[in-house]
């Protein structure tokens, strides 16, 4: 999150902030505030070690337990909603896999 301040009051995210107050706000919105009259105090910190990181050639990124399950629900044949948990899916697999 980056810091601002305007020269006018000035409503943002709910709160109304009088001139020449510094606040915080998310660095989408940067821009347009920008824009609209303001000045950066803080500029946004950026993570460079995590940002768009790629897996390394030949190796596959990691995969969730919520995904492994969904891959084995599928090949089990189980017709699963998209919004089923880890719990619910354990579940139907174990169901599936006594039958």
């Amino acid at each position: 999150m980056a810091k601002m301040y305007f020269a006018k009051t000035v409503r943002y995210e709910g709160s109304e902030y009088p001139p020449n107050t510094a606040f915080e706000v998310k660095d989408a919105d940067v821009d347009d505030l920008k824009k609209a009259g303001g000045w950066i105090i803080e500029k946004p910190k950026v993570d460079n070690a995590n940002k768009n990181k790629e897996p390394e050639k030949g190796k596959e990124p990691e995969k969730s337990e919520l995904d492994i399950l969904r891959e084995k629900a599928i090949e089990l044949g189980i017709d699963f909603k998209g919004n089923w948990g880890v719990k619910k899916l354990r579940e139907a697999i174990a169901e599936a896999e006594q039958a």
